[in-house]
């Protein structure tokens, strides 16, 4: 057995990369500061709820940069992760240009102070050469009790925000790194040692990395370009479109967009996995087809019929409204209740999440959050285009000519319209009085959100929540929860509350982009979403029991809940 402490491990020498002087590292640090200034929403709700002092922090990061004995750009890329993870915020992180990274074919999690093999790539470790299977326990990484090495990474990598998602951020780092994200990557064997169900004995396997080295010998200054607004005015309906004002993400910072419309491997719980690992809820009636964007069906229970659709992540438009509604409406016709399962779930689009939410209301209409916004140039100018854009439109047709036929399936009308430049003119006022930060407001002026024409579901509702739900998927039981539209089942939401900016800027020292909170949301009792999160009405989380023995308690707490609600 490898004794080896997993610091030594990530600490091993690495490569010397060129690197700029510590003068521009510190000028950089100053540069970052800057944009929290003019751009970071949540700065006043920081320093209340985790004692975040930007000046202090940054400080502190300067202080770190002037201990390096010599400038090393792995080092420095750190100290600016561990900066952002001060803001204990699941928008707020950089990027980096690295191609160093590593793997395990396997993913792990918790429960009751014990940790289980969840997921293994078969292709990858046959069972002749990897004797675990799914429930198996891990007991020992690397020479080191597995709970010790959790609780390590979780320390280290992400910077004790939500305890629990935290917890379940770092097992699923366990068997991912990627220096892209300024996360230390380990290279060469590995020991496990796990103990099978059922045996008397742990046993012993050694793995090997699967590592892909750095290949960016030196760094050179990227240059990135602002969007061309140079011919707006002369086209400022197109300019809408193209530079994309309403795509307000509300999205985990650590997911990988690549993921929408794949399979993920088959990998049940992958953030956005389209199948995730809640087992079938009962006697199947009808299944969605495997080419479906939904993974969806309906089942019987008790002598009772429910529905059951699965809400991977919040990245869709038009096609995946359409699907949905349908679903939705044969749903209405055949079920007592519906069960809605988007643990895992990294976020996505606000106008998508609207829409449904619009599929899901049993009233004529549901309030939708307000946000205060950090206002600067980029935010007036946009507001300036919008209502260009819209000068002079009188019908409904123009209106889809100008934003499309739907934004994020979300239907337009005129009202729509009415709402956007009444928007668009209050950031205008807000900016003339001298407000760099806003009074609450509901974004594009959609303050409530109407039945979706396409199809609606008006019977119970069960939403699955864990702590892997970021951002819309903060957002999505929020607004079920504020207008008693959904009994919330699971565990409290990451707690990720507002849209998501990015900065991108010229530099040396390899650093990709990084984001930050543009603006704090509030629900209809004044609190904050950020930090908060959204705790359920009915609070379970997945036993040992569970991991070994395919969910089934869970299933059954399903199931009992369905039945105390239609």
């Amino acid at each position: 057995m490898f004794k080896k402490s997993l610091v030594l491990t990530l600490l091993l020498p690495l490569t010397l990369l060129a690197a700029p002087s510590k003068r521009r590292m510190l000028d950089e640090l100053n540069f970052v500061k800057g944009v929290f200034e003019i751009k970071y929403a949540p700065l006043k709700w920081k320093e209340e709820y985790a004692g975040f002092n930007l000046d202090q922090k940054i400080g502190e990061a300067v202080y770190r940069i002037h201990a390096l004995p010599s400038p090393d750009l792995k080092e420095y890329h750190y100290i600016l992760k561990n900066f952002f993870n001060e803001t204990k915020d699941y928008h707020v992180g950089v990027s980096f240009y690295a191609t160093e990274e590593a793997s395990l074919p396997f993913q792990i999690k918790g429960a009751e102070g014990r940790f289980f093999f969840v997921d293994i790539d078969r292709l990858c470790l046959p069972l002749s050469e990897f004797p675990f299977s799914v429930g198996d326990e891990i007991l020992f990484f690397d020479g080191r009790p597995i709970q010790e090495v959790i609780e390590e990474l979780r320390k280290q990598e992400l910077g004790e925000n939500t305890e629990k998602t935290d917890l379940a951020l770092a097992e699923m780092l366990l068997t991912n790194r990627r220096a892209a994200n300024g996360e230390y990557v380990p290279s060469g064997p590995v020991e496990i040692v796990g103990q099978r169900q059922g045996a008397n004995s742990p046993q012993a396997v050694e793995l090997e990395w699967f590592y892909y080295p750095e290949r960016i010998e030196g760094f050179d200054p990227v240059i990135r370009c602002s969007p061309n607004f140079s011919n707006w005015r002369l086209n400022p309906r197109e300019s809408v479109k193209t530079e994309k004002f309403f795509e307000r993400l509300m999205l985990f910072r650590g997911w990988q967009g690549s993921h929408v419309g794949c399979s993920l491997s088959e990998n049940k719980h992958a953030l956005g996995a389209r199948v995730s690992f809640i087992p079938r809820l009962g006697k199947k009636v009808w299944s969605s087809p495997k080419d479906s964007i939904f993974d969806a069906y309906t089942f019987t229970a008790s002598n009772h019929k429910f529905g059951y659709i699965r809400i991977p992540h919040y990245m869709g438009d038009e096609e995946e409204m359409e699907e949905f509604c349908k679903i939705m409406k044969q749903f209405q016709r055949t079920t007592e209740a519906l069960v809605i399962d988007q643990i895992n779930n990294p976020g996505g689009s606000i106008f998508y999440l609207y829409s449904l939410v619009a599929a899901l209301t049993d009233k004529e209409e549901v309030q939708a959050p307000k946000h205060r916004l950090m206002l600067n140039q980029e935010e007036v100018y946009m507001a300036i285009s919008i209502l260009d854009a819209l000068e002079g439109v009188e019908a409904v047709s123009e209106a889809k000519e100008v934003l499309g036929e739907t934004l994020g399936g979300y239907p337009i009308s005129l009202e729509t319209i009415s709402l956007m430049r009444g928007f668009c003119n209050f950031v205008l006022d807000q900016w003339a009085e001298g407000k760099v930060f806003t009074e609450p407001t509901h974004l594009f002026g959609v303050d409530k959100i109407k039945k979706h024409p396409l199809g609606n579901y008006s019977k119970p509702v069960l939403l699955l929540t864990n702590p892997l739900d970021f951002s819309a998927g903060d957002f999505f039981p929020a607004m079920l929860q504020d207008s008693k539209r959904a009994t919330i089942l699971g565990t409290r939401t990451a707690g990720a509350g507002g849209y998501v900016t990015g900065t991108v800027y010229p530099n040396n020292t390899a650093v990709a982009g990084f984001h930050l909170t543009g603006s704090i949301a509030e629900r209809i009792n004044k609190q904050p979403i950020e930090n908060l999160g959204v705790l359920p009405d009915i609070e379970y989380e997945p036993t040992a029991f569970d991991f070994q023995n395919n969910y089934s308690e869970y299933a059954q707490k399903i199931i009992d809940t369905l039945l105390k609600i239609i």
